[in-house]
């Protein structure tokens, strides 16, 4: 019982002088860290809702579909979509404003464009780096 005792207090010390230097640095490198990698907020982005009240049945499947897309699969992804507002939140709020049809054709169009090779005919965000194609610039065409 006494050598387990003083087996016990000799393995404390021992954890005491060899361990506890090894945190007293914790913090310079932490400072270091924040330093080379500051912790940004994520700006908002433009909220685009699923509305389950949608008039249409076709309307409410095909943003339905989007919405389990964003939610499972393009979640897993890094964001690698080039344009802003990406190219979901693109097709939901077209289909959502001009209807079905138009939607889908413009949110078409749009996965067709989102390859990086487009580079000169629009503008990009100096923040983000992404190419600004926003909704309103289709609510002329007829």
């Amino acid at each position: 019982m006494v050598n387990r005792l003083v087996l016990f207090c000799v393995s404390c010390l021992s954890a005491v002088v060899f361990v506890l230097p090894a945190f007293s640095g914790e913090g310079a490198d932490l400072a270091f860290i924040r330093k080379v990698n500051p912790i940004v907020k994520p700006k908002p982005q433009e909220v685009v809702r699923f509305n389950p009240q949608e008039t249409s049945e076709l309307k409410l499947v095909a943003t339905g579909l989007i919405r389990l897309y964003q939610k499972f699969i393009s979640s897993q992804d890094a964001p690698t979509c080039a344009f802003h507002p990406t190219c979901s939140r693109f097709g939901m709020t077209c289909i959502q404003k001009y209807g079905m049809v138009r939607g889908l054709l413009l949110a078409a169009d749009r996965l067709i464009r989102c390859n990086g090779s487009q580079w000169r005919h629009y503008h990009k965000d100096s923040v983000t780096g992404k190419y600004i194609d926003p909704v309103s610039d289709y609510a002329t065409l007829k």
